[in-house]
């Protein structure tokens, strides 16, 4: 590579990594952005591309063209010279996510299979195919892939995996399930994947959707004795699911309890 087109790749990088921090990363400008840098890339330029595939997929208007713009870049990406830049685990990660959004989930799998077969750990790439299989309503597959993982692959699911499947179970209506695959988290003895405020808060939601009031307060008053520091989100979602239950009172001793503890109520 001569200094000049190593120089121009670097201001490149610099310039993206930049906008990402910043938030300013668009799909006008920066496609044009994207072109020039595979033009004088180099295998360092993966962090750059990265960056923009992220931001665009991340984009408020991301959808299924959003989504077919990224797979595009990508297909860019891996024609170019691997000498040059070559896809990474991160890339691939984010090009599963494209394809389960766009609800093409057997590309999804065949990427996956892609990346196993580089022999990259891919413990990340796990939720977005759970977050597909759910969103396509199929939680059943989903609790499969979490009950036959693949450590020597880096495929132990972690708490985000638990989470995506928790919230499919709920928006089936599944919630006691999902009360059952948090009880298992919480009791594994040992502590591989204990659940966290989000996994509580998703099925306590879900409990209260399904009419199950008395377990989700039950459930409630579970992360108070295991010692979990109840957020103001939790104590929302509680007092938000008594009150719709006509349990005005006990609405009103649960937001006594947070100010006694002193989480301060919002809006």
């Amino acid at each position: 590579m001569s200094r000049r087109v190593r120089d121009r790749c670097l201001e490149l990088e610099r310039a993206i990594a930049d906008r990402f921090r910043s938030g300013n990363l668009g799909l006008d400008d920066d496609v044009k952005l994207f072109d020039e840098l595979l033009h004088h890339a180099r295998p360092a330029s993966v962090i750059a591309i990265n960056q923009i595939l992220t931001a665009f997929s991340r984009g408020q208007d991301r959808g299924s063209s959003t989504s077919a713009l990224v797979v595009s870049l990508f297909n860019r990406m891996a024609r170019a010279s691997p000498k040059k830049v070559a896809p990474n685990e991160i890339t691939y990660n984010i090009l599963i996510g494209c394809f389960c959004r766009m609800g093409r989930l057997e590309l999804g799998f065949a990427s996956f299979g892609l990346v196993l077969k580089a022999g990259w750990r891919v413990g990340t790439v796990i939720s977005p195919l759970l977050k597909g299989l759910c969103d396509a309503k199929r939680v059943g597959e989903a609790m499969e892939i979490l009950s036959r993982p693949m450590p020597e692959f880096g495929c132990t699911p972690n708490v985000v995996s638990y989470n995506t499947v928790l919230k499919g179970l709920c928006d089936e209506k599944r919630a006691e399930e999902a009360l059952e695959l948090l009880h298992m988290m919480a009791d594994d003895g040992g502590g591989s994947c204990p659940p966290d405020v989000v996994s509580y808060n998703t099925v306590i939601n879900g409990l209260f959707r399904d009419g199950q009031v008395d377990k989700a307060y039950n459930l409630f008053r579970e992360m108070d004795d295991r010692g979990i520091f109840l957020t103001v989100v939790i104590y929302n979602t509680v007092i938000d699911g008594l009150c719709k239950a006509q349990a005005v009172d006990r609405a009103k001793g649960v937001l006594q309890q947070m100010i006694h503890k002193g989480v301060k109520p919002d809006k």
